[in-house]
């Protein structure tokens, strides 16, 4: 990773902290919106105020390969939360669904979508297919997921243990995304719904908190083998060099 692109993380972080607090100071409700999730974009914006040449546009098309890849986008991590709370039911793990998915559809849906676009612009609009330029996808995925992932800087009072799950499930849906994303030109539709259908998964089952870390581990571990699976099918894809 370049100089460049190793300022454009330090702006999301810079930026992130200061939203937390701008959003904290106004006593903003994090159901409504959350605006820590404006960071990715803000630092893209200015990344590229700095950086003409890294410029890349937002690429919003629809076809019939975008809508199959959408629609999978919406009901595939929302299938992976579900199998992975009925593999904790299995092993007498205490889980509960905290919120009915028609709440958070009637209530808090434009604000996980928005959040879902801002943060996507940053991270898989522009850091992606900029490190695909000398990377690999494999190579890409695994940092913007290791980046995305320490980016939840509030994560990291749950501990280190659950920071470690947190890092593999975000790699995990990092190299899930990635897959998704051939041959759209990195289409912010289908990574803006998959990253809104986590967010549902996550407000579903834990709407009260992550205290259940066995739990969360569980899903971790669901989608890390999803991510072998694939990387185990697309070979040629995720290690081969293919510039952007």
């Amino acid at each position: 990773m370049n100089g460049k692109l190793t300022l454009f993380v330090v702006f999301t972080f810079v930026f992130v902290a200061i939203l937390a607090m701008v959003q904290m100071a106004a006593n903003l409700s994090f159901g409504i919106i959350t605006l820590p999730q404006f960071a990715p974009t803000m630092a893209y914006v200015l990344i590229i105020i700095l950086f003409k040449n890294l410029y890349r546009p937002i690429t919003v098309k629809i076809n019939k390969i975008v809508l199959i890849k959408a629609f999978i986008a919406i009901l595939f991590p929302l299938a992976l939360f579900t199998l992975a709370y009925y593999m904790g039911k299995l092993t007498g793990m205490d889980v509960t669904i905290g919120s009915s998915l028609f709440s958070i559809i009637t209530t808090g849906l434009l604000g996980i979508i928005i959040g879902a676009v801002t943060e996507e612009i940053g991270w898989r609009s522009f850091f992606q297919p900029t490190l695909e330029q000398k990377h690999s996808v494999f190579v890409s995925s695994v940092i913007v997921g290791l980046v995305w992932g320490i980016w939840h800087i509030g994560h990291f009072m749950n501990g280190p243990l659950f920071m470690a799950g947190f890092l593999i499930f975000t790699i995990s849906v990092s190299i899930i995304i990635a897959f998704l994303y051939k041959n759209t030109q990195y289409n912010i539709i289908i990574s803006s719904l998959f990253h809104a259908s986590i967010n549902i998964g996550f407000t579903l089952y834990f709407s009260n908190g992550f205290e259940n870390i066995k739990f969360f581990f569980i899903i971790s571990l669901v989608w890390l083998i999803t991510a072998i699976i694939i990387l185990a099918c697309g070979r040629k894809y995720f290690f081969v060099k293919i510039g952007a």
